[in-house]
């Protein structure tokens, strides 16, 4: 079921690589972060939507039962969790200072503080555990609203 599941969330997993290099090329050009930058190609956003999204359409179109809903949102958050990971440790090997992925705010640290690579990291880790969790939710209940989603073929 797990290779069943992947080739069911390619379109979400291209959709989130094409985000999270976005949003790194808008750190790596200099656009603020805030007000305005962190609403662009919001990797999490976009990891909830597409929870939601392949949730409902899990059952008539994936033909999965609820486990199969459940590693949908779990794999498209691994995914997200697995990208968010690798672009913070990217801009930090490349001492990219104003990169998205190590700002602040995006690190969930008090306004202005500096985060160190290691600090940095094991926040991201606890990101790989919580991220798919919580990507979850909107997987489920988007398959709960079904009925809702298009007939299959």
């Amino acid at each position: 079921m797990v290779s069943k599941v992947l080739r069911f969330v390619r379109l979400p997993f291209l959709l989130l690589a094409i985000f999270a290099f976005a949003r790194f090329m808008l750190g790596v050009n200099g656009v603020p972060y805030a007000p305005r930058g962190n609403a662009m190609f919001s990797v999490f956003g976009l990891t909830l939507i597409s929870s939601f999204y392949f949730g409902a359409l899990s059952k008539r179109l994936g033909g999965f039962g609820w486990g199969g809903t459940v590693l949908v949102g779990y794999s498209i958050g691994m995914w997200a969790q697995i990208l968010i990971f690798l672009a913070t440790w990217v801009s930090y090997a490349a001492g990219i200072e104003t990169s998205y992925f190590r700002h602040w705010d995006a690190l969930n640290v008090p306004e202005g503080t500096v985060v160190p690579l290691g600090a940095a990291m094991m926040a991201r880790v606890g990101g790989l555990v919580i991220g798919p969790i919580i990507a979850i939710v909107p997987a489920v209940i988007g398959r709960a609203c079904a009925a809702l989603a298009p007939e299959g073929a």
